[in-house]
């Protein structure tokens, strides 16, 4: 028979090996409160709707998985600068291979450890009804900042967080101190004024624009875009637990999440005039495929300079 603290310790282990960086585990049935459900409210998630629609499965994970006791939080990094030197800034998580895919086979292998213990999985990477940034803070992973991110003393905000739903009854962690203070500078860096009072409202966010937005990009968001072709880490960027400090080394990225040199030479006005053949070339198996050409050549468009008034 094995003890909850020897399975923790297995998968912790098996963790490390496969490359996350850090892990944590919360009970599933934890109070969540109403942070959720009053963002919706007020519309700030603009027309991303499966966010309503997945509402009671993220507030009650046992509708995700009936019997479940733990989740584990999981953090995996991704380079902490845009690697782009050509114009058009790319947000730092999407610039190598699609990650949900590159963590769907780590997680396969912790189920079948979690498996082989009696436990029943569900995984996700960004991709399922988990309020991943929650049970991360309440696993003692970090704690969500001004910028609705979680943010850890050593690494910051640059990593992905993935979860597993397990029906195990682990040891739990404690939740993490929130160590932002009285420091508003995410805020203050956001391009469009989309941080508020510890949230993010999309319907201004350039990351919600230039990645998710199925409508045109109002005229004072474009405005703001400035030189952001996918995504926006201005945030990140300001926010001094993303700094190198001492005794906090940079840690080692996986190289499947780093920019290939044939991107990041590729100029917006190749992109804007790129036909579909080049677009699948270039980013078949990485996250901005997802967005499909045409928004990715509109969010081009708007970073090139205005000649409209030339003769």
């Amino acid at each position: 028979m094995f003890s909850p603290h020897s399975i923790r310790r297995s998968v912790a282990y098996a963790a490390h090996a496969l490359g996350f960086s850090g892990m944590g585990i919360a009970p599933a049935n934890a109070d969540q409160g109403t942070r959720l459900q009053d963002w919706l409210a007020r519309g700030e998630h603009a027309d991303m709707e499966w966010m309503e629609r997945h509402l009671p499965a993220r507030k009650n994970p046992e509708l995700v998985l009936p019997g479940v006791r733990s989740v584990i939080m999981l953090t995996y990094e991704y380079p902490r600068t845009d690697a782009r030197t050509a114009a058009g800034a790319v947000a730092r998580y999407a610039q190598g291979e699609d990650y949900h895919k590159l963590l769907a086979g780590k997680l396969a292998d912790l189920d079948e450890t979690l498996s082989f213990y009696g436990g029943q999985q569900r995984c996700f990477t960004d991709s399922g009804p988990v309020s991943e940034r929650f049970f991360a803070a309440q696993a003692g992973l970090g704690w969500i900042g001004r910028n609705g991110l979680l943010i850890r003393k050593e690494g910051g905000s640059w990593c992905f967080l993935a979860s597993i739903l397990t029906t195990l009854e682990l040891p739990y962690d404690s939740p993490a101190p929130n160590h932002c203070g009285n420091c508003h500078r995410c805020e203050l860096a956001c391009p469009t004024g989309a941080l508020r009072n510890g949230c993010c409202d999309a319907r201004r966010c350039l990351s919600y624009w230039t990645i998710e937005a199925k409508q045109e990009m109002p005229a004072d968001i474009r405005v703001a875009q400035s030189n952001h072709l996918y995504g926006c880490d201005a945030c990140q960027e300001a926010c001094p637990w993303n700094r190198p400090r001492p005794g906090n080394p940079p840690r080692r990225i996986d190289p499947h999440l780093l920019m290939p040199a044939t991107f990041s030479t590729l100029s917006p006005q190749a992109i804007a005039d790129m036909p579909q053949a080049e677009f699948e070339k270039h980013f078949a198996g990485t996250p901005i495929r997802r967005i499909g050409l045409p928004h990715l050549q509109a969010n081009a468009s708007g970073i090139l300079p205005d000649t409209s008034a030339e003769c």
